[in-house]
């Protein structure tokens, strides 16, 4: 069975990771220089198998970006390339046929469209696998095929991939980030965990960490299986959205109020972190938003720095009910958009009566 895994590895693992190139190719240019730079190390680690703390010399990792962009460069037109195994050809879409081969060889490949209908390809292992609230819940290992996109969590239908290697180095971004206000969450998620932030940051390992990356893990399933419970004008506002205006700012918008929805539902992530008590999960928690989400939901850093000096459960869940509350409503302040579709004036209307208002950015 290894034997025949190796193989299959060996032939197929090349073909997704050509594919994962196209698709950076296509996607780099939708990142700031600072989100492009902080993907592409994180892609250099994964492939020198380095540990996310590892810092690399800057003539070199700069050497492998130059290197980096003229692949990009010289594959920016091609088209995705069908899988061959075994002498079997397979659409690179059709991750379900392509599973039926890798499921019982313990592989795993996964091809699908994330933000901005942008193509999202991987293989790996499966660690461990599981079903909840009737979905198929696989935790991925050893990733042998993976592109920029810095995705912990996915949900296809009705599988969830956990992928344990991006979230270790979103992590250590976390971790190490410098600034003040950041640092503060990761002292308290850590110390939640029983790790000390001074002492990982001087001397990180696996054996450190691992109880954060499992608890942290945790919390990205609970996000997905929020994301489960998110209710259909959410759903067809947002599918609506993406498919006529992808990567806009209202496509990020709008998936920032589904973030917020998946999380502050009565089945979300920050609820079940209340629910569980939870105090490393709910520290590292306001480190987690980015975007628009940070905008949507001020409330929750105050209260998780006030929960420092207080330990007040309680006002952590009023700062959810008011998330909740606010994504629920720009969801119905949004919804004339499945009347009159999206289009220039509804676009102008979306912005200047819903996203203006909310987060100050038009």
């Amino acid at each position: 069975m290894r034997q025949k895994a190796r193989q299959i590895l060996e032939e197929l693992a090349p073909q997704v990771q050509r594919n994962c190139t196209r698709a950076d190719a296509s996607l780099a240019g939708r990142f700031s220089l600072c989100g492009l730079l902080m993907r592409l190390n994180s892609l250099y680690k994964w492939e020198k198998n380095l540990p996310p703390w590892q810092v690399e010399e800057p003539p070199v990792l700069l050497d492998w970006v130059g290197r980096r962009e003229e692949l990009w460069l010289s594959c920016q037109d091609q088209s995705y390339e069908d899988l061959v195994i075994e002498n079997r050809v397979y659409d690179p879409y059709d991750s379900q046929a392509v599973n039926q081969l890798l499921r019982p060889l313990g592989l795993v490949y996964s091809a699908g469209l994330a933000g901005g209908l942008t193509p999202v390809f991987f293989l790996g292992g499966i660690k461990k696998e599981q079903r909840q609230n009737g979905l198929e819940c696989l935790w991925i290992e050893r990733e042998q095929a993976r592109s920029l996109l810095l995705l912990p969590g996915l949900k296809q239908g009705d599988v969830v991939y956990l992928r344990e290697e991006p979230l270790a180095h979103l992590l250590w971004d976390r971790i190490s980030d410098p600034r003040k206000s950041a640092r503060a969450f990761a002292w308290m998620g850590l110390k939640g965990y029983g790790v000390n932030l001074e002492e990982v940051l001087a001397k990180p390992s696996w054996p450190m960490l691992e109880p954060v990356l499992q608890g942290e893990m945790e919390t990205v399933l609970w996000h997905e299986l929020g994301e489960a419970e998110v209710d259909d004008d959410a759903n067809r506002i947002f599918h609506l959205v993406l498919q006529s205006c992808p990567a806009s700012d209202l496509e990020l918008f709008v998936r920032a109020l589904k973030d917020l929805l998946a999380d502050t539902l009565p089945q979300g992530r920050l609820s079940r972190i209340i629910a569980a008590e939870k105090e490393g999960a709910l520290g590292f928690y306001p480190a987690w938003l980015d975007g628009y989400t940070r905008f949507l939901f001020p409330e929750i850093s105050r209260a998780v720095l006030d929960f420092v000096k207080s330990a007040d459960w309680q006002a952590v869940e009023v700062a959810r009910d008011v998330g909740l509350e606010r994504a629920a409503d720009a969801i119905s302040s949004l919804s004339f958009l499945l009347v009159e579709g999206v289009n220039e004036k509804s676009l102008a209307r979306a912005r200047s009566e819903v996203m203006e208002p909310l987060t100050g950015q038009l």
